[in-house]
């Protein structure tokens, strides 16, 4: 949508395909009986003034400025996230000694011998120890990726987990840094009244007021390719079917679903590639709740195994408005696969796993309870498992062949970004298409570089 706005402005005719009833994606937004909600947790940051002033834009002035707070809930108390070293202190007093033990002996063992960043699990045991892996990101890594975490990349600690080593978090926590890295973003802006799914309309508010077109509830479900160009799409919408001739194709489906809809069929590798490319799923239950409010956080980790839900967002605290007066919503995520026993199991039962959960840990009263809504994302996260980046450059190294097509954003790039990089990606692919030059918006998925320029 941040492309289609910026060629729609710039004169580009634009027609905008979209599965979904609504614009967004991951960051789409509905309303439930006057509650807006989100699919999970979003927040707006940057340190780049253009990203957003480009925001500011669509959302007019819908927007105000939120003091993040996020936290995990394990041992049945509250602990900050990002770490910080006084987290370390609230653990119950043998599990923190043990947690000191166990990080200066791995620093020990590594002045002797070397242990390879080649898994997720390397990568954290060797910073923090076994005890703090184990409690803060071992057990909630596998509960989220379903796999463990020896089988998932380091590129995966690499780009979420910004902090060195426990030490790191101990001198973080009594010395402000110079330079913030993205885990410790302390504000964001969100928008006042319409979910983050405004930022999507406001930029479809701005396609349409340009002449252009977007289509929502229409699938795609080919791409006719000739030579080195895309020269066909064809998409369903009510039961209806459509080809299209287009000239550029700037495409967000996940990308190894897009190899697999060209005609003629890619080379057999090419498919091999895409099937290996896994997706992992999110069930988000919705539950309304009669009071006020049942935390001061955006989001809340739960890491320990024996409960199904592994996190909670709650939008009153994005914004008062998000939700009527005296009443507060939680969202509680839930991955899986789209395939699986979970995805297939009723609303009724995903509703009561969820309240089972949250009332279990004293969030909640189960009387509070008054009604659920369940939402089910098949591509929510691209899955990082160790063979992932060579199944990746098998499918990119196909795509550049292409020349009049732009696979980006999180699905197209399997990249796991953020919205800032989403919209920066966009506002690249629209300059480079209509100045015919410009860097690569590869750089700002690679965290590079997420300025326009």
């Amino acid at each position: 949508m941040s492309c289609a706005a910026d060629l729609a402005e710039k004169g580009v005719p634009v027609e905008v395909l979209e599965d979904q009833p609504e614009v967004g994606g991951l960051a789409e937004s509905f309303d439930w009986d006057g509650f807006s909600c989100d699919l999970g947790p979003h927040r707006f940051h940057s340190n780049r003034e253009e990203i957003i002033d480009h925001i500011r834009k669509p959302l007019q002035d819908n927007l105000h400025m939120r003091d993040r707070m996020s936290r995990i809930f394990m041992f049945r108390r509250f602990f900050f996230y990002p770490l910080r070293g006084s987290n370390v202190l609230r653990l119950p007093k043998l599990v923190m000694i043990k947690a000191f033990l166990d990080y200066w002996w791995m620093r020990l063992q590594l002045v002797f011998r070397d242990i390879p960043d080649d898994s997720f699990e390397n990568y954290v045991r060797k910073r923090f120890g076994n005890t703090l892996y184990k409690i803060f990101f071992g057990t909630y890594t596998e509960k989220t990726w379903q796999i463990p975490p020896s089988q998932i990349s380091p590129d995966w600690a690499g780009q979420r987990i910004t902090l060195l080593n426990l030490w790191d978090v101990v001198k973080k926590t009594l010395f402000k840094p110079k330079n913030v890295p993205r885990t410790y973003v302390s504000r964001f802006h969100y928008p006042k009244t319409g979910g983050i799914g405004s930022i999507s309309r406001g930029y479809r508010r701005i396609v349409e007021e340009h002449g252009s077109t977007v289509r929502t509830g229409t699938r795609v479900t080919g791409v006719r390719v000739e030579g080195d160009r895309i020269v066909q799409v064809t998409s369903t919408c009510d039961g209806t079917s459509r080809d299209e001739s287009v000239e550029t194709v700037v495409s967000t489906i996940p990308i190894n679903r897009l190899v697999e809809m060209m005609d003629p069929l890619p080379p057999a590798e090419v498919l091999e590639a895409a099937k290996n490319l896994k997706h992992k799923a999110i069930i988000f239950v919705y539950l309304k709740l009669d009071r006020e409010k049942v935390t001061d956080d955006h989001w809340v980790y739960l890491p320990e195994g024996h409960l199904r839900v592994h996190r909670i967002s709650e939008f009153k605290n994005f914004s008062e408005q998000t939700c009527p007066p005296g009443k507060t919503l939680l969202c509680a995520e839930i991955t899986c696969n789209d395939d699986d026993e979970t995805w297939n199991q009723s609303d009724d039962e995903l509703t009561e796993i969820a309240v089972k959960d949250l009332s279990g840990i004293g969030l909640f009263a189960r009387e509070d309870f008054l009604d659920s809504k369940v939402k089910r994302v098949p591509y929510a996260y691209p899955l990082y498992d160790l063979d992932y980046r060579d199944n990746l450059q098998v499918l990119i190294q196909f795509l550049k062949k292409i020349k009049n097509l732009t696979s980006t954003g999180r699905q197209g790039l399997f990249r796991y970004g953020n919205m800032d990089h989403s919209v920066a990606m966009g506002a690249r692919v629209a300059r480079s298409m209509t100045t015919g030059s410009g860097p690569s918006h590869a750089q700002v998925a690679a965290d590079a570089n997420e300025s326009f320029d």
